[in-house]
């Protein structure tokens, strides 16, 4: 089954190879009209020119965006941990280990519905934010084609959890966790986030996920209530969707149209190389949790969930609020010249750096207590799970701003492809030789490992691209630079 998922892997690299140049230019032609990358002026730029990048306005924008983002998937992920003490002492280990399988393997058709829609939605509409046909055009295709793609993907999930047997004996979880990728087809958080327009997402989420919440305790008193978990985040992911949808065709004046055959095969076409390549990256950063339960024991899974949970609250900061409110940022600089782009990645590369290692030592610190207060005794075996994923947090945050800010924005789809391809069966091979003896542990050194050799893979071929996105000289001028941009962004006014 490995080598199978492996051997598709490399005939999609083969054959996205022919293909890549021309959905590249397709998918970047909105973003960037820089000169060649091959020819990159590494030398810093003068301090009026960053002004002008990192002005006031933009660095006020980009903080509330991050603050708006932060609270969104923090609530998405705090919340139900608030439930966690009470949920795990009820259902314990085993039926945790469930409901997280359940997610993962219904995270493999919200992969298929997203396709690589969102940054590329993300890309060319941050370009044309006063392009009233763009918005249109994009905004009809997206949600036309992934409510296709949904179809195809309720299809497949019927079959699977119906004749499968591991899947149909817990079918009525599966469907109450699918449930939730409804709400992944009216989610526009990419049209919000190509806006910069982030504020009344999260105060949506917020509040529907307070009231979801509460459901959490009036409906799980035993053991086997454990369903009601999956089932009240899913529901909370369908209301939020509906909301934001609405908001957003409304504040954005945004006219839906019926996308022709043309348009949505050009469409499918040009997201194909950013769509198989986050299949790869979530082979590798995002199979762990079925991989151990398609090989290991229900307990070993409940265990992993529960140390790598806080993890994934970090994540969301560095993989998500932090890369979404910066993505158009940094898309747009890169627009208006490659010079422009490359200052701001090395600008905000040590202070990224630093905050990153401060969060992965306060992890490592509190993960006793943290197991402890919140899943108890029985969830022990977690504390060594969440030290060795501490790590996570520094490589994911160096993993985006080398591969996601530089290397997509510099059109190198291609190697960001073939990079996460390698790193995809990196951690299969790993996984398979460390489940069966190691179990849990074994999976949480296989995704470090795995992080660690993509980030590095990334480095190296920036470098050898003449790319000198970390340079120790850079780093003076980052704190200077980065002390009188706050300065301003926080200057009381007169």
């Amino acid at each position: 089954m490995v080598s199978k998922e492996v051997g598709s892997v490399d005939m999609a690299a083969g054959e996205l190879t022919n293909q890549a140049d021309s959905s590249i230019r397709v998918i970047d032609r909105a973003v960037y009209s820089g000169p060649s990358s091959s020819a990159v002026e590494t030398a810093p730029a003068p301090a009026s020119r960053k002004q002008d990048i990192l002005s006031k306005p933009i660095l006020k924008r980009f903080a509330v965006n991050v603050a708006s983002l932060f609270s969104l998937h923090v609530a998405n992920m705090l919340l139900p941990l608030l439930t966690v003490p009470y949920v795990v002492r009820i259902i314990g280990p085993e039926r945790l280990g469930l409901l997280n399988f359940s997610q993962a393997f219904v995270a493999y058709f919200t992969l298929l519905i997203n396709y690589g829609f969102d940054m590329a939605s993300v890309r060319a509409i941050a370009a044309n934010r006063d392009n009233a046909e763009v918005k249109n055009r994009v905004f009809s295709e997206v949600v036309f084609g992934k409510s296709l793609l949904w179809i195809v993907s309720t299809i497949i999930f019927a079959v699977i959890s119906s004749f499968v047997d591991d899947f149909r004996a817990h079918y009525w979880l599966h469907i109450c966790t699918y449930i939730g990728t409804i709400g992944i087809v009216f989610f526009p958080v990419w049209l919000y986030q190509a806006m910069e327009n982030l504020g009344r997402v999260a105060l949506f989420n917020t509040i529907i996920k307070v009231l979801v919440t509460l459901t959490v305790f009036i409906f799980i008193q035993q053991p086997d209530d454990y369903v009601y978990q999956n089932l009240s985040l899913s529901l909370s992911q369908v209301m939020v969707s509906f909301v934001a949808f609405f908001v957003a065709v409304k504040r954005f004046d945004i006219h839906f149209s019926w996308p022709t055959l043309a348009q949505m095969t050009k469409r499918f076409r040009d997201d194909s190389t950013l769509f198989f390549t986050s299949v790869v990256a979530t082979i590798y950063a995002g199979s762990n949790i079925f991989l151990l339960g398609m090989f290991s024991t229900p307990y070993n899974v409940g265990i992993f969930s529960a140390g790598t949970r806080i993890v994934g609250i970090a994540q969301a900061f560095v993989s998500l609020a932090l890369n979404q409110a910066f993505f158009p940022i940094v898309a747009n600089a890169f627009g208006q010249s490659e010079e422009k782009g490359l200052t701001i990645v090395r600008t905000i590369f040590f202070p990224v750096t630093l905050l990153m290692m401060m969060v992965s030592a306060g992890i490592w610190l509190i993960a006793p207590v943290f197991i402890s207060m919140f899943y108890g005794a029985k969830f022990e075996e977690a504390v060594l799970v969440l030290r060795i994923v501490a790590l996570l947090p520094i490589t994911l945050g160096l993993n985006n701003l080398f591969g996601v800010h530089t290397m997509l924005s510099l059109r190198m789809d291609k190697a960001f492809f073939r990079i996460s391809a390698v790193g995809s069966i990196v951690s299969l091979s790993l996984n398979a030789l460390f489940i069966q003896r190691f179990g849990h542990v074994g999976v949480a050194c296989s995704w470090v490992i795995t992080e660690a050799f993509v980030t590095t893979s990334f480095y190296i071929y920036l470098r050898y691209k003449g790319i000198e996105v970390v340079k120790l000289s850079y780093l003076q001028e980052a704190i200077t630079f980065s002390k009188s941009r706050l300065a301003v962004l926080f200057k009381q006014k007169s």
